[in-house]
């Protein structure tokens, strides 16, 4: 039994990732504890792959596992750790809420039009021998656009080379404040306990 071309088992599956990562997606913004919308973001990526994976993209399924769902989420849960940032309510700005139901409206309209026309009629063919396989991607990424992706591969290098160098800078900022802070509370514990004394000058070496 099929619909549209796909068969029944298809569009299960289909189904149950779609849900899966709508409801991650939604947890993941609505999240107050960085931790956990990363985690949810996480497996909003998973269940991606696996759409991607049931399309016969298997190139963009372990792409999408490998990048987003390790290596960035890696990055992501690091810049939390390294930033140490409290839980904060999310955005309360009015222009961002209003803006935040306009898009929720635009995407219930598109799905209510999905839903009620349904599949075309013209169902495309088959896909040909090595669609989405990470030969053929590799070919057309290594041959057609082989300067597009080698300048993809230095701007993300400089970007990590620019997130290494403001942690840095905003770390040794934060010792410079602590010292600043530790310096002036010594100051006012030694006016306190001696007022208006000027301190004794040390005894040279060898006097007793």
């Amino acid at each position: 039994m099929s619909a549209g071309g796909a068969t029944t088992v298809d569009m299960v599956v289909f189904g149950v990732l779609a849900t899966l990562t709508t409801f991650f997606a939604l947890f993941t913004i609505t999240r107050r504890n960085p931790v956990t919308a990363v985690m949810s973001l996480v497996a909003t990526f998973f269940c991606l792959a696996g759409i991607y994976a049931s399309l016969s993209a298997h190139f963009l399924a372990v792409i999408q596992v490998l990048v987003y769902a390790g290596a960035i989420m890696v990055l992501f849960i690091f810049v939390i750790m390294i930033l140490n940032r409290e839980e904060v309510a999310p955005f309360s700005l009015r222009p961002l809420r209003v803006l935040g139901v306009l898009a929720g409206v635009y995407l219930l309209v598109k799905i209510i039009d999905v839903v009620t026309v349904g599949l075309p009629e013209a169902v495309p063919g088959a896909a040909p021998d090595g669609f989405g396989t990470v030969a053929a991607i590799g070919d057309v990424l290594f041959r057609d656009f082989l300067y597009p992706f080698e300048s993809i591969s230095v701007l993300l290098l400089v970007a990590i080379v620019g997130g290494v160098v403001v942690s840095r800078s905003h770390q040794k900022e934060v010792a410079a404040v602590e010292a600043h802070d530790y310096r002036h509370q010594i100051e006012e514990l030694a006016h306190h306990d001696y007022p208006g004394e000027p301190p004794a000058p040390a005894a040279p070496e060898g006097y007793h």
